[in-house]
């Protein structure tokens, strides 16, 4: 056998046999970006640390090590579980379903400062 031949992976069954929309392509994007305080961020996906979700706020914490995204709204849990499934790669506050989004950098941020972001986003 020929060591310089290069394999063709195989297509999955649900490339082979399902039929997918020409209006877009779905695929795992390696960045999760996010737009907060005027600033297009943007994470690899790989080093996200940790996430919490709070049912009882509508608040998702995902911790980087650069810093913690807390993000807030009514269907703050639906983003969270297309964020998981490598879908949902880009988020923007849109006032409705995504109420805010905030950066907290670890060299800027207290436990008191996450404390204040998720209190404040009880509405307490």
């Amino acid at each position: 056998m020929n060591d310089n031949v290069m394999r063709v992976p195989a297509r999955s069954l649900k490339e082979q046999f399902s039929r997918g929309s020409e209006a877009w392509k779905e695929q795992s994007d390696p960045i999760f970006r996010f737009w907060t305080e005027g600033d297009w961020w943007g994470f690899p996906f790989f080093s996200l640390s940790a996430s919490r979700y709070f049912g009882d706020r509508k608040t998702l914490c995902l911790y980087w090590p650069v810093g913690t995204v807390v993000i807030t709204g009514p269907k703050v849990l639906d983003f969270y579980a297309e964020f998981c499934a490598h879908r949902a790669t880009c988020l923007k506050v849109d006032g409705k379903d995504i109420a805010e989004l905030k950066l907290l950098l670890d060299g800027n941020c207290t436990e008191q400062d996450q404390a204040d972001s998720l209190n404040s986003s009880k509405g307490t």
